[in-house]
């Protein structure tokens, strides 16, 4: 049994209306029709044989006509299914089929195959609408789809559809045949061979507010319209590429690549995996290094930043957060870390920092200096408590739920491990959920982390050899960023770099004066006179003022 929705009727009267305005816009004019079928296969109905011829303006008299037969979702009931077609309306009283504004299509999950997330995919990028049927507790019981054309469509020779439904059908490969033609309407169930089918609402194929009132649905179907040939020519290398998703994202919709695509698939024996991995072409080859610290930080990789204490590696890693957290206005200019720019129109989601060490007063008063203006909305800071018996691989995954996630800071790593970090197989399980997030999510991630006690490195290299514990610290991040002092400067350059020389990597290491006002790092051009300076705080302040001027 279905409870009846207490605005099943306005529902309707939304979804006859968009599809009569799909029709209008094509030049159609006529009568759809509500009908049950003669049979009671594949549906079932109360009464068999119905039909309600209906134009423009009888939509409601149409739902009225829904309603009443659906008996309030009680069974046994008839649940009129539609028929798009345009038709005109003969003298003698018969009716011809004209046209469709629109292409159709019913896919239906049956017994206990899954719908997957590919079938939307193909049809989504052609500019199809398509969203899931219900079927008792699955909300994935196949796809609803529509798409408005660019110019009406004859009916098709089995007079039940028109040009394009067969080939929707085809590209979303979810296999029920017997109810490829026909169309059911949102709001109301369908008692089947195979169950009960529900679409819940016609809106959910669009944005929101876009069937809201006239204008808006002239609006949306304008704007959605697509080419049908677009349609059959995807169908035609769907099939050609042999139903293979794989293949058929690779090769495109261009059926003059079919034949010489198809020989390179030839050469691999037909295996999908092998072709996977050959050629210009294989997966993930489009894929390159994207950095959010150009020559510093890549994305989707795990870097470590590393220095003894008293360096300002923490305050030098929350600057780095507070930056990407900013919506900066358009035009103006990107800040510098290290003294390069950051990549800002990498920075468009959550920046997460998780501090073990600095509490709220600590991590509150760095926010003062670094944002006086609280601009970084979009920074979530964490501690070490993510609730009752959750680690902290644990919580990682939760937080793959977020979106857009361009950096997370972990200060300082040893807070976050599971054990001693002298235990390869601790740090090693610490650095694969890292590792697993920043791939997953292209997040560029910061681990702090220190080196050993009384250390006293001479360059950045010397960094990598004073890291504290397990080598696993110094094998799995792909960059080493190291710090150190030189009497009253801070000294960073890169200890290990696993990215391809070609990309820009900053080589030297660089020479920065400390301003303890900003909690910031000056880049001086670095010649000996002003290393081996004491500054006061108003060399500090022109300083300052020179780099913001060269833009350092």
């Amino acid at each position: 049994m279905t409870t009846l929705p207490h605005n099943l009727a306005e529902l309707i009267v939304t979804e006859l209306d968009m599809l009569w305005t799909a029709h209008r816009a094509v030049g159609l004019d006529g009568y759809m029709c509500l009908y049950t079928p003669t049979e009671q296969v594949p549906f079932r109905n109360k009464q068999a044989g119905l039909k309600f011829w209906f134009g423009p303006n009888d939509c409601e008299a149409a739902a009225a006509q829904i309603v009443e037969h659906y008996n309030h979702g009680h069974l046994p009931n008839s649940s009129l299914l539609l028929n798009p077609i345009v038709h005109a309306k003969n003298d003698d009283g018969s009716y011809k089929p004209l046209g469709s504004g629109i292409v159709w299509c019913t896919s239906l999950s049956l017994g206990i195959d899954v719908l997957k997330d590919e079938s939307a995919e193909r049809l989504w990028q052609l500019g199809v609408l398509a969203s899931p049927f219900h079927r008792g507790d699955s909300e994935r019981a196949g796809l609803k789809i529509l798409t408005f054309c660019e110019s009406a469509q004859s009916p098709a020779d089995d007079g039940k559809t028109v040009a394009g439904c067969r080939e929707l059908y085809d590209l979303a490969n979810i296999n029920s045949e017997q109810y490829v033609h026909y169309y059911l309407l949102s709001g109301i169930s369908y008692l089947s061979n195979n169950g009960l089918f529900h679409h819940p609402d016609i809106a959910a194929l669009f944005p929101k507010n876009a069937l809201k009132d006239k204008v808006s649905r002239e609006k949306i179907v304008k704007d959605s319209s697509v080419s049908v040939q677009n349609i059959i020519n995807a169908a035609y290398c769907w099939n050609s590429y042999e139903r293979h998703h794989s293949l058929y994202q690779k090769f495109g919709t261009n059926p003059d690549d079919v034949e010489g695509n198809m020989r390179y698939f030839n050469l691999v024996a037909r295996d999908v995996d092998l072709f996977d991995a050959t050629g210009p072409m294989r997966k993930e080859a489009e894929e390159m290094f994207e950095f959010l610290i150009p020559g510093l930080i890549p994305r989707g990789c795990v870097t470590l930043l590393a220095a003894s204490g008293g360096t300002g590696k923490s305050s030098l890693a929350h600057q780095l957060c507070v930056m990407a957290a900013i919506d900066y206005e358009p035009g103006e200019e990107a800040p510098r870390w290290l003294g390069q720019r950051l990549a800002i129109e990498k920075c468009k989601g959550v920046c997460i920092y998780f501090s073990g060490e600095d509490g709220p007063p600590i991590i509150n008063a760095r926010a003062a200096v670094f944002d006086p203006l609280g601009r970084a909305r979009r920074l979530m800071f964490q501690r070490t408590n993510f609730g009752d018996n959750v680690s902290f691989v644990q919580h990682l995954k939760r937080l793959h739920k977020i979106p857009d996630v361009p950096i997370m800071v972990i200060d300082p790593a040893r807070k976050y491990l599971t054990g001693d970090e002298d235990d390869a197989g601790v740090v090693s399980d610490f650095f694969e959920a890292i590792e697993e997030f920043a791939i997953a999510k292209g997040t560029s991630v910061i681990v702090v982390h220190h080196l050993q006690k009384n250390a006293e490195p001479k360059s950045a290299h010397e960094v990598l050899d004073l890291l504290r514990g397990s080598q696993v610290f110094i094998d799995r991040p792909r960059v080493v960023i190291g710090m150190f002092r030189d009497g009253p400067y801070t000294i960073a350059g890169l200890a290990k770099n696993n990215i391809p020389p070609n990309l820009g990597m900053v080589m030297e290491e660089r020479v920065f004066a400390r301003d303890p006002k900003r909690l910031s790092l000056i880049w001086l051009p670095g010649h000996e006179g002003i290393r081996n300076a004491n500054l006061s705080p108003e060399e500090l302040e022109k300083l300052a003022e020179e780099a913001r001027k060269e833009g350092r």
